[in-house]
């Protein structure tokens, strides 16, 4: 067996400097959720435009496939030789991902979506890997009693870069065009990139004791442990948690387009709306997971998520007027961003430090896969029974993660401590 190796840690700046450590992931995810607002946010709208199904704007969510296989090269941020240069690494895939984004004004969607899938696969892949690394930094850097605010920057980040990838394009691409939208999304990645590295430059980077593995072996062992007879119930749950919410959102954007919604209006309404709604749900998941336990956390969120269906059925069975619809949207965000900052909270304290890269990737890949598969399910469901039918089930299988609330503590606690 190998002896652990020592290096310097430099992947966790502002060490002992919560409030560094906090902006830092902010800065970090912000740039990360730009090329999802993109995907997300914006595909869909142009997508259901140009007539796709919804079923097939729903398989565009496999764009973002990287999001899921990333526990493949997880380990990297692991190694004991790339630790020490994780801020390179970071700084490399940001500039990468600034470049990515754009390309993307060199044609237009409807000139070129072939073009427009591969860059959003792309950027997909750069953005996923960098979270690698983000997320361990995470791990690694805060204590329990601050990683609900941690999760909090993290979803609130992401989802102001999703502002940013969605809403600047969908309400300004009129206006300045899409060579300037896409300009100013590729320009705000590279900012986040400055001012990230700023904050974290002249920390004195932590000896730490680390186990080299390979690969395959890493691989192994974290899924072997993943899905152990006392651990079993954490990935489960990573899972299923908002499974039934991707569900309901792969069917949103469709569902306006086709009342003949504009972009702007679209944009201003659902994005920035949503957006918004979905950092107040980010605060008050932040705020919940330090006041209560993790499992009364987690099961409060499993009925939230159920609940956030009902104003989204009285908004459809209206005709999706505007207030209504923009309220029960943001209803939807509201109980999705406290539900995402709660659970993967809750993922921090199941995650084994020594492997925080791979680890912690492997079960939030885990949430990754439900939202193409949930959007999917979705997707399918819309184009085959009816919108109403998915909202529906998606508050059915909302509840389903319920039955695996009262194991959560011991398999948690589990989960963190045995040996991998």
């Amino acid at each position: 067996m190998s002896a652990p190796e020592t290096v310097a840690e430099d992947d966790s700046p502002g060490r002992g400097k919560p409030r560094a450590v906090l902006a830092i992931l902010a800065l970090l995810y912000t740039a990360q959720g730009i090329p999802f607002g993109i995907a997300a946010e914006y595909l869909p709208v142009i997508m259901r435009e140009a007539h796709y199904s919804q079923t097939q704007i729903a398989a565009a969510a496999w764009l973002q496939l990287p999001w899921q296989a990333k526990i493949l090269w997880a380990h990297a941020a692991d190694h004991p030789r790339v630790r020490p240069r994780a801020r390179l690494v970071l700084l490399v895939l940001q500039c990468v991902l600034a470049m990515v984004i754009g390309a993307y004004a060199f044609r237009t969607f409807a000139q070129a979506p072939v073009l427009w899938f591969g860059l959003t696969a792309l950027a997909a892949l750069f953005a996923a890997t960098q979270d690698v690394f983000v997320d361990a930094l995470a791990v690694r850097s805060l204590p329990r009693e601050h990683r609900g605010t941690g999760n909090m920057a993290q979803v609130s980040g992401y989802r102001a870069g999703m502002l940013v990838g969605g809403a600047l394009l969908l309400v300004l691409s009129d206006s300045l065009g899409a060579l300037g939208s896409l300009a100013g999304c590729a320009a705000i990645v590279a900012g986040t990139s400055v001012l990230a590295f700023k904050l974290a430059g002249g920390d004195t980077p932590a000896p730490v004791s680390v186990r080299p593995h390979t690969q395959g072996s890493s691989l192994w062992r974290v899924m072997r442990h993943a899905f152990a007879p006392g651990t079993w119930p954490v990935i489960v749950l990573a899972a299923t948690f908002k499974l039934g919410v991707h569900m309901a959102t792969a069917v949103l954007k469709p569902m306006v387009v086709d009342a003949h919604w504009s972009k702007r209006e679209i944009g201003m309404a659902v994005v920035v709306g949503g957006t918004l709604a979905g950092f107040a749900g980010s605060g008050v998941g932040a705020l919940l997971h330090r006041r209560v336990s993790e499992s009364r956390s987690l099961l409060i969120s499993c009925i939230l998520h159920a609940s956030a269906s009902i104003p989204l059925l009285f908004a459809m069975w209206a005709g999706v007027p505007r207030v209504l619809t923009t309220v029960a949207i943001g209803t939807e965000h509201f109980v999705s961003g406290l539900g995402t900052t709660v659970l993967f909270a809750a993922l921090m304290s199941a995650t084994r430090k020594d492997m925080a890269g791979a680890h912690y990737t492997f079960l939030t890949g885990a949430n990754a896969l439900a939202i193409g598969l949930g959007g999917m399910a979705g997707g399918a469901l819309g184009d085959h029974a009816s919108r109403g039918a998915v909202f529906v089930v998606g508050a059915v299988v909302s509840l389903l993660p319920l039955l695996l609330v009262p194991r959560w503590e011991r398999a948690a606690h589990a989960s963190s401590v045995t040996p991998v």
